[in-house]
């Protein structure tokens, strides 16, 4: 099995670790001028979707786990599942409400998706960095408002984030998945 070292380590990275394979959601390494440089790494367990943190030294050599990527169709949620749809095979794949966690706010029926798999069975779903989101609920827009002045607004999909005081209800606006934060209005033309 090939193995990396921490200064490799970045947002997606796939690890074996306790034999069970980890994605790499956030890494920043620390060290003094005396101490030994190390990674801090929160990591997401692709089985069971708990989160950890760890911290590995400068020169630990991890194990990376042999991941396989390729494109998955978002086609429904139904009760505690979340069917995808194969691109290639067209096969129908299941993940679980746990196991999608926050991400679920960001799905969009017949949007395509990277996909994770070990061993031919789906393991995550790779969100882009911004996706599109329609306003669903918010107040009435008032013109003129300031950039620095928001509001909630809830969004297809149930997020709720806050918007500058100019949206209103049925815009498209652009949202950060990691930070899930308002981005600016999307152009629709």
């Amino acid at each position: 099995m090939q193995t990396i070292l921490p200064s490799e380590f970045k947002r997606g990275t796939a690890l074996m670790l306790d034999g069970a394979p980890h994605v790499i959601e956030h890494c920043h390494s620390s060290g003094a001028a005396q101490a030994k440089p190390k990674m801090h790494a929160r990591m997401r367990n692709l089985k069971t979707g708990r989160v950890v943190e760890r911290l590995f030294a400068d020169n630990e050599r991890v194990p990376a786990a042999d991941l396989e990527t390729r494109p998955v169709q978002f086609s429904y949620h139904q009760g505690n599942e979340f069917v995808f749809l194969d691109a290639e095979t067209f096969d129908e794949l299941d993940m679980t409400v746990e196991l999608v966690g926050e991400r679920r706010w960001f799905l969009k029926e017949n949007e395509e998706y990277k996909a994770m798999f070990l061993e031919g069975k789906l393991l995550d779903i790779v969100l882009p960095d911004h996706v599109a989101l329609k306003v669903v609920e918010t107040a009435t827009p008032q013109k003129g408002g300031s950039q620095a002045a928001y509001k909630t607004a809830k969004l297809e999909g149930g997020l709720e984030i806050m918007v500058p005081l100019f949206i209103g209800p049925d815009e498209i606006i652009r949202v950060d998945t990691r930070e899930r934060k308002y981005l600016g209005k999307e152009n629709v033309e």
